[in-house]
């Protein structure tokens, strides 16, 4: 057999081998049930009503298939003015998967500590995801990128790459880098992390559930800077307190012993909506970098680019806890 014959003969087995592949996927998408729940522990939740996931299956060497059920309305998660579904649904629908999947399928312990380090959510197709008269049926396909060589049983490292479909629709992309510990090292991890330093308390007089000065709906999680630290801000910034309510059902869902990185992130939604007039967003970028403590206070900023770009950042005191990138629109 001649060389170009031999490789000609390998394209079309190697062609052949990815229809196949693909074929047992669309059939193992067919097959996820929506009917039910997975455990509410898999994803660290209290209450099952704030589960999102239904199944998921296997479907190649570090590539799943997770279905999830998003809902039509939420006391947290709420269909955008544009008619589809919140966008931080799908963020903690892909909080919950990239659990969900390492304790499952990677035998990360019940118990041990979730650390993200970043997450990422681009849409794509707004219109697949707009809120009808049922539930939508949501399709992750999940790639889990892990570093090469042994493990180590107290520490698990991955990031999850996501494409989002309903109704066999490519609606958005995600992704999410994690770190998972145990107790010993997260306790370690903990009391390296805080300081000495004191900040003036979170402001907690006010019910998180009462909507603040401009605000658009009860889930506002942001004040206006008191008047004495009231800075002179360049056109296109804003800055605001974080609004920290440890008894919160939804934000403080189970306890914590610091700012929830889902908190920090609807605070970046609502900044980034404020600073583009209340367009919906698009994508956000971001990245957590220390823990923020819930006694200290957590200042938000945001900064438009003009070239459709928002620039976010959390901070408490001189330690910068979050940042992130928005587009909306």
């Amino acid at each position: 057999m001649s060389i170009g014959v031999f490789q000609t003969a390998l394209t079309v087995d190697r062609l052949a081998s990815v229809e196949s592949l693909e074929s047992l996927i669309r059939d193992a998408k067919e097959g996820l049930g929506f009917d039910r729940t997975i455990s509410r522990r898999f994803v660290h939740r209290a209450s099952v009503t704030e589960v999102f996931l239904t199944d998921a299956t296997e479907a190649g060497a570090d590539r799943f298939l997770v279905g999830a059920q998003l809902p039509r309305n939420h006391a947290l998660y709420r269909p955008e003015r544009t008619g589809q579904c919140d966008f931080m649904l799908l963020v903690e629908t892909v909080r919950q998967a990239g659990i969900f999947l390492s304790h499952r399928f990677h035998d990360v312990p019940l118990g041990h500590h979730f650390i993200f380090k970043a997450l990422s959510l681009h849409i794509s197709d707004p219109a697949a995801l707009r809120v009808g008269s049922g539930p939508l049926a949501a399709v992750l396909d999940v790639k889990v990128v892990t570093p090469v060589g042994g493990r180590n049983p107290r520490r698990f490292d991955a990031r999850f790459d996501m494409v989002i479909e309903v109704g066999g629709r490519e609606c958005a992309r995600a992704s999410a880098g994690v770190v998972v510990i145990d107790d010993v090292r997260y306790a370690r991890l903990r009391q390296r992390g805080r300081t000495a330093e004191t900040v003036r308390p979170a402001g907690r007089e006010a019910s998180a559930h009462g909507a603040p000065s401009g605000a658009d709906d009860d889930r506002g999680v942001l004040r206006p800077v008191p008047v004495a630290e009231a800075r002179t801000l360049p056109a296109g910034c804003g800055e605001w307190r974080l609004h920290v309510d440890p008894t919160h059902p939804g934000y403080f869902e189970h306890p914590s012993d610091h700012v929830p990185g889902m908190l920090l992130l609807e605070a970046f939604r609502q900044a980034a909506r404020h600073a583009a007039g209340g367009v919906a967003l698009a994508s956000l970028d971001a990245d957590f970098a220390v823990f923020g403590e819930l006694a200290e206070a957590v200042a938000v900023e945001a900064t438009s680019t003009g070239d459709g770009r928002v620039c976010l950042s959390a901070t408490q005191g001189t330690r910068v806890l979050a940042t992130a990138v928005a587009r909306c629109g």
